[in-house]
């Protein structure tokens, strides 16, 4: 019986509005948070943190980068821009020692939050980030939308339920 047993990620890479690779970096990928409000009273003994339906906190991302880039402080821009991150995962099968491979897509609509440009040093890469607020995400996982949040446009899709579907209903959307 093949077991897969997610190993690594391979490699990755960065694109702006779909199609122009941006330079050397690591990215800290959004946190998902939902909203929550605590729910105490009668019947309950304690407090529930309870999530609200298809709303999800501030997300923001962070890419690293080694130097002071062009394509990092075209970012900057206040309309925003359009991540692509797409990768290559590695999974190994117990059953028979072979590896194989994964593809995973992330895209993300931002709008930048800071950048820090970092110092700069003799024979060193200057550390500079940028931090962006992240207000549409999208993660395929082998080709398939496993998480899709649209914040204004009500769309809140988890292992493909929808949970924005009756509440968009609801409002007559």
């Amino acid at each position: 019986m093949a077991t897969l047993m997610p190993d690594k990620n391979i490699a990755y890479r960065v694109y702006l509005d779909g199609n122009e690779l941006i330079g050397t970096a690591t990215v800290d990928l959004p946190e998902i948070s939902y909203m929550t409000d605590t729910i105490s009273g009668a019947g309950i003994s304690g407090e529930i943190d309870s999530p609200v339906l298809g709303h999800i906190q501030a997300m923001t991302c962070t890419i690293n980068w080694r130097t002071i880039e062009a394509s990092a402080l075209k970012l900057l821009h206040v309309d925003g821009c359009e991540l692509t991150l797409r990768s290559s995962q590695q999974n190994y099968d117990t059953s028979n020692t072979t590896r194989t491979t994964v593809p995973v897509k992330v895209v993300m609509r931002c709008v930048p939050h800071t950048m820090s440009l970092g110092s700069l040093q003799p024979a060193a890469s200057t550390e500079s980030s940028t931090e962006l607020e992240v207000n549409y995400l999208k993660v395929d996982v082998n080709n398939e939308t496993q998480v899709e949040i649209d914040k204004l446009n009500f769309k809140c899709v988890i292992g493909g339920t929808d949970l924005f579907a009756q509440v968009a209903s609801d409002l007559g959307i």
